[in-house]
């Protein structure tokens, strides 16, 4: 019985081919913020991004981002952060870490990633134990206390 499941498993991506996208819709809950809401065109979400909006300065920082506006960027991904925004926090917290945009300073891309991670950000965990192994003790200890202000 087991071996004749594991086998029809197997066989599924067989069936499926190779190449062909699973097209079935995720959960609204598994989606990102950005992947919420894509009836918003984005002129809509400047405005909404303008009377403090969390998401839509999020995303509106993203298009930034993709247009390689990085000053802008990075002032809508801040607006959207300092609200609690998660995803919004991770893009500071590597922007800062890389150098995009901004000057390279790891003690602020440990505030917003150590922010970012509190607040359950998955992937924020990973950057900053990156960012950990990249850092002096002393910029750590700084980080930790601009964390606490």
């Amino acid at each position: 019985m087991t071996s004749v499941l594991i086998a029809s498993l197997m066989a599924i991506p067989l069936v499926a081919g190779p190449g062909i996208p699973d097209r079935t819709p995720l959960p609204l809950w598994l989606l990102s913020t950005t992947q919420k809401d894509n009836t918003v065109g984005i002129s809509q979400r400047f405005k909404r991004a303008q009377k403090g909006d969390a998401a839509s300065q999020l995303i509106v920082g993203m298009k930034y981002l993709e247009l390689q506006n990085f000053s802008q960027a990075l002032h809508w991904f801040e607006k959207s952060a300092t609200q609690g925004n998660v995803e919004a926090q991770i893009h500071l917290g590597d922007a800062y870490a890389r150098g995009t945009g901004v000057t390279v300073d790891f003690v602020k891309a440990h505030m917003w990633l150590s922010l970012a991670a509190a607040k359950g950000g998955y992937e924020a965990k990973f950057r900053l134990q990156y960012l950990l192994s990249k850092m002096t003790p002393e910029q750590i200890a700084e980080a930790r206390r601009a964390r606490r202000e």
